[in-house]
């Protein structure tokens, strides 16, 4: 007979909701692709986030973080995947200065965002923290896991979603001037920025 922790349950909806809302690099590639491309152009990255974090989760559960742990050269390659590939979006974002020279940068693929779950820092203190705090708040095992890659993906998806609305809204103010040439600069080092953290955080 299927059981639930229900107050685990609840504590674990809230951990899953601040985790995927609160800034991060997934969040901030949906806001300037909203921004600079419209929010349809977000939804490959939102699919890409939740098929790459829910794949994450199931590996997390049956033990890979552990791996990660024993294996620095791994842990330190993913890493330094993810720093690269935020640095390349970062470029391509800031060499977009207007909306009509869209076609230097592009929307990330789904597929990119997917991969880059792997060596997103933030996504893995999510997975670690899911493991160690929420194990147990449902039986059997198939229906704990089959809840936590449910809620996290609906939380991600949410939360890109009001990101990609943020991006959405700033689009009619960033096409007077050059407040999007300054905005996607700003974004752009932003993300180069976060890429460097990361690989210094990681020496």
């Amino acid at each position: 007979m299927p059981e639930v922790d229900w107050f685990k349950l609840a504590a674990f909806v809230w951990f899953a909701w601040v985790g995927s809302v609160t800034p991060g690099p997934n969040n901030a590639i949906a806001l300037s692709t909203s921004a600079n491309f419209g929010a349809r152009a977000v939804a490959p990255h939102s699919i890409g986030v939740a098929v790459g974090f829910s794949s994450m989760l199931v590996a997390a559960g049956l033990g890979a973080y552990g791996l990660l742990l024993e294996s620095p050269t791994l842990a330190q390659a993913l890493k330094l995947f993810g720093v690269l590939y935020l640095c390349w979006l970062g470029v391509q974002l800031a060499r977009s200065g207007s909306m009509s020279e869209r076609a230097v940068a592009r929307a990330p693929r789904w597929f990119e965002s997917a991969v880059f779950q792997y060596a997103n820092p933030k996504a893995w203190m999510l997975a670690a923290g899911t493991v160690g705090a929420y194990q147990g708040l449902a039986q059997p095992a198939w229906l704990e896991q089959a809840l936590i890659v449910a809620i996290f993906t609906v939380c991600c998806v949410i939360s890109n979603f009001i990101w990609a609305w943020l991006g959405t809204a700033m689009r009619a103010w960033l096409e007077v001037g050059s407040r999007l040439r300054v905005f996607n600069l700003a974004a752009g080092a932003s993300l180069v920025l976060t890429a460097v953290w990361l690989w210094r955080g990681s020496a």
